[in-house]
């Protein structure tokens, strides 16, 4: 009797349970080999999350077997483990089954399946870009359509500036020129709205003049 109620506490165990659940944690971004960006942001954001990023990051170090926190921290350096591993392909996954830590996997993934330049990648998002008009879709389609390819531009930003001024003027050039994709991607009939945007000194952001467009959606209702 005294071993079942044991044994129900054991697995009664917050952390036990996050284990054995873990295969159903990650369903939309299983790393695969050609999608580390978008892997590794989607499982950074869950496990930070978690208050666990200290794990892969090394910010906690590796514990002696003689420290008296040294269990807590291998229940938990293996919970992040099983939470990676479960995030990829059962292909992928079983080449990290024989790390030692959270880390280690982390690391090794990066080195093995980020690429610096991304170029293939970076020329499919460009070109689908530079071909997209609104076409067939509403205009709240067409610009989270856009918005959905500059996140994964985002993603690719890879540029370590010396210079906060020289960021932040990148960044300036950069949103301007995606309101101008924005407004140039739109149908005909939508030009005079368009035009009155143009008007406006200093130009409204990309949120703003994406805003105009839904207020005329409104007034002709």
């Amino acid at each position: 009797m005294n071993t079942q109620s044991s044994s129900s506490k054991v697995n009664s165990r917050p952390e036990t349970n996050i284990i054995e659940n873990s295969s159903s944690l990650f369903t939309n971004h299983k790393l695969n080999g050609h999608n580390f960006l978008q892997w590794s942001q989607s499982v950074f954001m869950y496990i930070c999350g978690k208050g666990k990023d200290e794990y892969l990051t090394g910010e906690i170090s590796i514990l002696a077997t003689t420290d008296s926190k040294y269990r807590t921290w291998k229940t938990k350096n293996h919970m992040v483990m099983s939470w990676l591993i479960n995030s990829m392909t059962t292909e992928v996954g079983e080449s990290f089954l024989l790390y030692k830590t959270a880390k280690e996997i982390w690391e090794i993934a990066r080195e093995t399946y980020s690429s610096s330049e991304n170029t293939s990648e970076l020329f499919e998002i460009e070109t689908r870009l530079h071909d997209l008009r609104q076409g067939e879709s509403t205009v709240t389609q067409y610009f989270n359509i856009l918005k959905w390819y500059w996140q994964q531009l985002d993603m690719f930003e890879i540029h370590s500036w010396k210079c906060s001024n020289d960021s932040a003027l990148y960044k300036k050039i950069v949103d301007q020129n995606r309101k101008f994709k924005f407004l140039l991607g739109l149908n005909k009939e939508l030009v005079e709205v368009r035009g009155r945007i143009m008007e406006i000194k200093p130009l409204p952001n990309i949120r703003e003049a994406f805003s105009k467009f839904e207020e005329r959606k409104v007034e002709r209702s």
